[in-house]
């Protein structure tokens, strides 16, 4: 149960209750919740967490729990879901309100509760600047959902399972007045320039900026600006792997720590480029694990992220100063979730978060065979994303190099053979390298050979029959293995795979055997030409994906003479 805590503003969990009921030689058994197994962890300066362990959980089991929530976040009001991934019989969000906020309410993925009601509650009078009034309790219920079938490449489960957002809409105060709250994505364009963690904190960055730099490096272009606060920023603020939307410190704290929040730094680095003369704006994003933005409704909790938007030469750049293992002119993979509000003076707009840039992995194997083993020297090569993947979770390291190939492939490894290339160049492939022992097949008299090892696809992501949603492979996806397998002397050719092409407008697939001189060579290429297929798409891309697991593992089969 995550909740919420700032200073002296916060969240409470409380009156938690759970029992599991399991069905034991025909009789339906019930255990209570022990208190001592509920455990409180926090997650990072602001978010915490409730952790409740049920005691004699097993398949079959039946959860009933319950707990209230005490927010003074009047903003903000917790979401509910009613779908998981286990099916759920009966689900109901109780939400009692002080009647001066007025909320609206989205549900997604239903079209309505099973009930619905709002009631006042005159049991509890209360009163506030001598105005009384009671509590209006809206309970929201709903009844038999199926579990939730999650599959790979989908952005997040928040888009998709049956759930309920609240935004504060209006505030009746207590003189009479009412106030609406954010109401169009103009006016929350208008709130976000004057708020003092958002565009007034990037005003305050232009005003540091001499303070930072009492002397410039001349510049040629608008480029080599870019690049000069690009440059300085990620190389003198660290990112706290905390995404937020607003700032968490002053411009004069984080110069000062020079740690902070997406927001600290992105906003920062806004605030720079204004001040040395580039038109850069910020831009409202929600990342791929927070969800999609539902554009129909302006509601400020859809964000959860901001990054930047300069135009240099009449063209837009998307970036962030976050990563460190991307260019420049790229934002983080976390951050490409369809579209994100631009936060500017005169109407909001909106831009693309779909990256047009090719990723690549290329893999090259030199396979010498003997009698007992094969001798391998194997070659990975990486670009764009996939790049930047292997320098955050590699880089030069040899020894988590040699865990990734042992871990991951099952080699055996020569430690001293491991070689690395432009870990640190992020302009250039990210390449490492490797000489490994690899066991093939040996039945009567013939070698069963992998062309690629233990690196083809095991085995297909997609099982289901159909499926209702799109399929999202975050970035435009390409994969290259090429293998050269010398024929050792005394064994000729049983079996060749057979060659293999296809090129639609969904994908290009190439599968390609040359024997010459002893020397077989086998290349394979997969090319998803889009990051989005619909899914009316997914029964050819199931299918694809069942040819690229079919020929990645395809072998080789070489007899004794």
């Amino acid at each position: 149960i995550l909740f919420y805590q700032e200073g002296d503003i916060y969240e409470k969990v409380f009156e938690i209750e759970a029992y599991v009921y399991n069905v034991e030689n025909g009789i339906a058994k019930r255990r209570k919740l022990d208190l001592n197994n509920i455990y409180e962890e926090r997650l990072n300066k602001f978010w915490l967490r409730k952790k409740v362990a049920l005691p004699n959980v097993k398949v079959g089991s039946i959860i009933e729990y319950t707990y209230k929530i005490n927010s003074q976040y009047v903003f903000n009001l917790q979401d509910w879901q009613f779908q998981w991934k286990i099916p759920v019989k009966y689900s109901e969000y109780e939400v009692r309100m002080i009647p001066f906020y007025e909320y609206t309410f989205l549900l997604q993925g239903a079209e309505k509760f099973d009930k619905f009601t709002t009631i006042q509650d005159n049991s509890r009078p209360r009163e506030f600047a001598r105005v009384p009034f009671n509590d209006l309790v809206h309970t929201f219920v709903m009844k038999d959902i199926p579990s939730f079938k999650s599959e790979d490449y989908i952005t997040s489960i928040n888009d998709y399972i049956i759930k309920i957002d609240f935004q504060l809409a209006r505030i009746n105060h207590a003189d009479g007045r009412k106030e609406d709250i954010i109401t169009t994505w103009e006016e929350m364009n208008k709130d976000m320039l004057r708020h003092e963690n958002f565009g007034d904190y990037i005003r305050s960055a232009e005003k540091v900026f001499p303070k930072l730099f009492e002397q410039l490096p001349s510049f040629t272009d608008d480029k080599d600006k870019f690049k000069f606060v690009m440059d300085y920023v990620k190389a003198n603020f660290k990112w706290n792997n905390v995404n937020s939307k607003y700032s968490s410190m002053s411009i004069k704290k984080i110069v000062e720590v020079k740690y902070g929040n997406a927001a600290d730094i992105n906003l920062l680095a806004i605030g720079l480029m204004n001040a040395i003369g580039l038109d850069a704006k910020p831009v409202l994003i929600s990342t791929r694990d927070h969800g999609k933005i539902k554009e129909d409704y302006p509601f400020i909790h859809f964000f959860d992220y901001v990054a930047i938007l300069v135009e240099i030469d009449s063209l837009f750049i998307l970036t962030d100063a976050t990563s460190l293992s991307l260019m420049n002119d790229r934002v983080p993979s976390r951050c490409l979730n369809d579209k994100g509000l631009i936060i500017q003076k005169g109407q909001p707009g909106w831009v693309s978060l779909s990256s047009p840039y090719l990723s690549e992995i290329k893999k090259d194997f030199k396979i010498s065979a003997t009698e007992n083993s094969l001798d391998v020297l194997m070659q990975i090569s990486a670009t764009e994303y996939d790049a930047s993947y292997f320098r955050e979770r590699l880089g030069s390291n040899k020894n988590d190099i040699l865990k990734y190939l042992t871990d991951e492939g099952g080699y055996k490894v020569n430690m001293e053979s491991i070689k690395v290339e432009h870990a640190a160049e992020i302009e250039k492939p990210y390449t490492f390298s490797c000489a490994l022992e690899y066991n093939p097949e040996f039945i009567n008299n013939k070698i069963y050979i992998s062309p690629f090892l233990n690196e083809g696809m095991a085995e297909s992501p997609f099982k289901e029959n159909k499926r209702t949603y799109p399929i999202d492979f975050t970035y435009l996806k390409k994969r290259s293995f090429i293998s050269t397998i010398a024929i050792p002397d005394g064994y000729s050719i049983d079996y060749l795979p057979p060659n293999k092409m296809i090129s639609n407008d969904l994908i290009d697939f190439e599968y390609l055997v040359k024997n010459e001189n002893q020397s077989l060579s086998i290349s394979f290429m997969y090319n998803f030409k889009k990051s989005t297929y619909l899914a009316t798409d997914y029964s050819k891309i199931k299918a694809y994906f069942d040819g690229i697991v079919a020929k990645g593992n395809d072998k080789v089969v070489l007899k004794k003479l």
